[in-house]
């Protein structure tokens, strides 16, 4: 067992100790939250279990260290001797997908050993990551006898490369985990050759060595094990790269390289996006410009994030240092009017459309003090930096609570708790309990979720039931579920700390500063989510606000993506891409009297169903009227079977 930094601090504090220290003391000492404190004593408690020291807990008092001297000197040369540390949830899922992506075969024992955990922990986290793979139409396979490999289309598994390399780079605890058990090193030096080349045929320099070293790397590896981009068809995806001024030239400077043309031209994508400056002096003044900007706007990103989700202070320096080479590289392009593609720009607006909403309108203010313009494809490119940071953190600090209620006999029940801790070990379990000993406890306790083998329901709190014997498609079910829920959960902290921080601002929202009366609608019901999504944006339509494609465009986004836009209780917030088809800002509201099921995977009971038109980047209307939607005597008239267009009109975004 490994620590971080702080959890060896703490435990070296603990022992200079006599006295006992409060969970609450140790958080104002180390700058982090009391949860975060207690989350750490879980891995000190495990770093200490084949040791003699004792950890005493009092809970009038704190915590004490017991040991005697011997002892204390031989944890304190333990404790020197350790350089690394723990892999929380977020990092193994990481090291995971990129060890996957970055060896042609990999084992569950080769992955655990990577993680530094046991095989059946892999295995309980395979499905997310196999989901995550399948979103992006990539396949995984388990050969018997041989091991884990991924297959699909080239280009798309180099770009998701691409994409998860964005946010994990500056991370260098992941990056270390993958070089050290991959054989990407093995491309360094033709990687670097290549790098020298261009800079010196091009008189440019590169900012984002890492990233594009390893991507080069990346693509290098995959060409070795014969994955190479099919010349012509797969060279015509690499959108407009030939139409570059500088294109021709990399091609010129590669020809010495026995590499396909579509191979060539991938490089030139990933060169050029990487090409910071000039070596002549006014750009040379740009790119030291940009380098001082870049570092600010990082850390005031940091610092709003900071506001609404207390972030791991040990993570400022890679969260910083990570966006600030990023946007680097942005502000040149911006600057030069260097388009760029975001492949994700979609998934991201749909999957992450607070943390997408928060990150345009933090970065107008930058625009504004910089003279910058960020368009939609960088601003998706942040989001990505800032959802990585947010989600870390929330996972750290949030844990599901998941009550088993089993009525069967000790046995079974001890089957069913053994199989659901292997299967979700991230969770808290609580039980199995009787009927009755769940219902005093679900008394004075919360639980986020019931599982159990009788149909037990109770209250609002969801409820799954399964086999006592838990058979594969239960673990499945129950996994899905608990996504939702954490997925829910993290939107609504989200929206709760946002909040706080534009209270005032909030609380001056109306309706009707974003939506005209006629383009508000109560239906009684609807037969299909799609025919829901149709009706909603009937009023948009006949106005020539949208055009048609839009509407299609936002039902392919629900196909594709799934639920992730129902962000609060029954509503839904829909939306399709600037590109799609919308002439001008504008929304339209739905209300069914009925709900319906939304969605084809991951379905959530909709009854409210908000279509966003947003043109432009200075239009937030997703993050005022999320809190008039999510105010909870707005959703309770909402739910009335005499709400009228009037009262919708006129509500407003309260913050109770």
């Amino acid at each position: 067992m490994i620590l971080t930094k702080r959890q060896k601090d703490i435990l070296i504090y603990l022992c200079s100790q006599r006295q006992y220290v409060t969970i609450k003391q140790l958080a104002m000492k180390f700058n982090v939250s009391s949860r975060t404190i207690q989350n750490d004593f879980a891995f000190i408690d495990s770093f200490l279990l084949c040791s003699k020291i004792i950890v005493d807990r009092k809970s009038n008092k704190g915590i004490k260290i017991n040991a005697n001297e011997s002892e204390l000197s031989n944890l304190y040369k333990k404790l020197n001797s350790i350089n690394s540390r723990t892999l929380d949830n977020y990092e193994r899922l990481s090291i995971i997908s990129l060890l996957l992506l970055c060896n042609s075969i990999n084992t569950f024992e080769m992955l655990a050993n990577a993680c530094c955990v046991s095989r059946q922990t892999v295995i309980a986290a395979f499905q997310q990551i196999e989901e995550e793979f399948r979103r992006e139409d990539i396949k995984i396979y388990k050969i018997q006898g041989k091991g884990i490999v991924v297959t699909g289309d080239e280009l798309r598994i180099r770009r998701y490369f691409e994409s998860k390399l964005s946010g994990l780079v500056s991370n260098e605890v992941i990056m270390n985990v993958v070089m050290k058990n991959s054989k990407l090193i093995e491309f360094d030096k033709t990687a670097s050759e290549i790098m020298e080349l261009i800079e010196n045929k091009l008189n440019i320099r590169f900012v984002e060595t890492i990233r594009t070293k390893l991507l080069l790397e990346y693509s290098l590896f995959r060409i070795g094990n014969g994955n190479i981009l099919v010349d012509h068809e797969e060279h015509t995806k690499i959108e407009g790269i030939n139409t570059n001024k500088e294109y021709e030239c990399i091609i010129n400077a590669l020809s010495a390289y026995p590499y396909s043309i579509s191979d060539k031209a991938y490089f030139c994508s990933l060169l050029m996006n990487g090409k910071i400056t000039d070596q002549n002096s006014d750009n040379l003044k740009i790119y030291q410009d940009g380098m001082d900007e870049a570092n600010i706007i990082s850390k005031y990103l940091f610092n709003e994030l900071q506001a609404i989700q207390p972030l791991d202070m040990n993570s400022k320096e890679y969260f910083i240092h990570g966006l600030t080479l990023h946007l680097r590289v942005a502000i040149y392009r911006i600057r030069n009017k260097i388009d760029i593609q975001n492949e994700l720009l979609s998934q991201i607006k749909v999957s992450i459309p607070l943390i997408y909403a928060f990150t345009k309108k933090e970065l107008l203010k930058c625009e504004n003090k910089f003279h910058l313009e960020f368009d939609e494809n960088e601003i998706a490119f942040i989001a990505m930096y800032i959802a990585s940071a947010y989600e870390n953190s929330f996972n750290i600090e949030s844990k599901l609570t998941v009550l088993l209620v089993c009525s069967f006999g000790i046995a079974t029940s001890s089957i069913l708790k053994t199989r659901i801790l292997q299967a979700i070990p991230e969770c808290n379990i609580i039980g199995p309990l009787s009927e009755r000993d769940a219902k005093e406890y679900l008394s004075n306790n919360e639980v986020n979720l019931i599982i159990s083998t009788n149909d037990y329901q109770i209250n609002d709190i969801p409820s799954i039931t399964v086999n006592p014997l838990l058979y594969s498609e239960d673990v499945d079910f129950i996994k899905d579920r608990l996504f939702q829920l954490s997925y829910a959960m993290m939107c609504n902290h989200f929206i709760k700390s946002y909040a706080n921080c534009e209270k005032e601002e909030i609380k001056r929202t109306y309706i009707r500063d974003y939506v005209s009366k006629e383009d508000i609608q109560i239906v009684d019901t609807c037969k299909t989510w799609s025919d829901a999504i149709r009706l909603a944006a009937r009023p948009l339509l006949d106005k020539g606000k949208i055009e048609h494609r839009y509407v299609n465009r936002m039902i392919e986004a629900v196909e594709q993506f799934g639920t992730y836009m129902v962000l609060v209780p029954e509503t839904a917030f829909i939306h399709a891409g600037t590109e799609d088809g919308i002439k001008e800002n504008c929304t339209a509201i739905l209300v069914l009297k009925d709900p319906i099921l939304f969605g084809n995977k991951n379905s959530k009971i909709v009854r409210n169903l908000v279509v966003l038109g947003v043109k432009n980047k200075e239009e937030d209307s997703l993050l005022k009227l999320i809190y008039i939607f999510e105010n909870k005597l707005n959703l309770l008239n909402l739910k009335s079977k005499k709400i009228t267009i009037d009262t919708i009109h006129n509500m407003q975004g309260l913050v109770i």
